[in-house]
């Protein structure tokens, strides 16, 4: 009887831990998400466009910081190729600074990204704050919206 009553009085923290569905959608986007941030600060360095744009989906949009939006995959894989000249990027990292999923299948990510740039031999820091639309496709998580501010 004693082993009944201790089940009983523990079942209410058992459905209390239990994940709520926002919590599983961002555990399933959270590594196509970690992944894209770690490629995409190597990418960076490297000047590797196709790694920076894979994430993307076809139809995504990238808003840059004076408004232009940039459409498709291919779009941004082409905005990424476009580095200047004389620019070199030594340095690049992302911070995330949250998640959050408004239904099961889109979680939006925001963060920062940090660069030391090379620019006519002179090094710059620049920082940028971003907000991520990750929409599930299947069992792939993809970015429809970036928006860079």
């Amino acid at each position: 009887m004693k082993r009944n009553m201790l089940l009983l009085a523990a079942t209410p923290l058992l459905v209390a831990a239990a994940p709520t569905w926002q919590q599983k959608a961002i555990a399933s986007a959270a590594p196509f998400i970690d992944k894209a941030n770690s490629e995409w600060e190597t990418a960076m360095v490297r000047g590797k466009a196709d790694v920076m744009s894979a994430p993307y989906a076809k139809d995504a949009v990238f808003i840059m910081p004076d408004g232009t939006a940039i459409h498709g995959r291919s779009g941004v894989k082409t905005m990424y190729s476009r580095r200047p000249p004389g620019v070199k990027v030594l340095h690049a990292s992302i911070k995330t600074d949250g998640r959050v999923a408004p239904d099961p299948d889109d979680v939006y990510e925001w963060g920062s990204a940090q660069m030391t740039l090379q620019v006519k031999g002179k090094s710059r820091y620049v920082v940028g704050r971003y907000l991520t639309v990750w929409h599930r496709t299947g069992k792939e998580w993809l970015i429809t919206r970036n928006i860079a501010f």
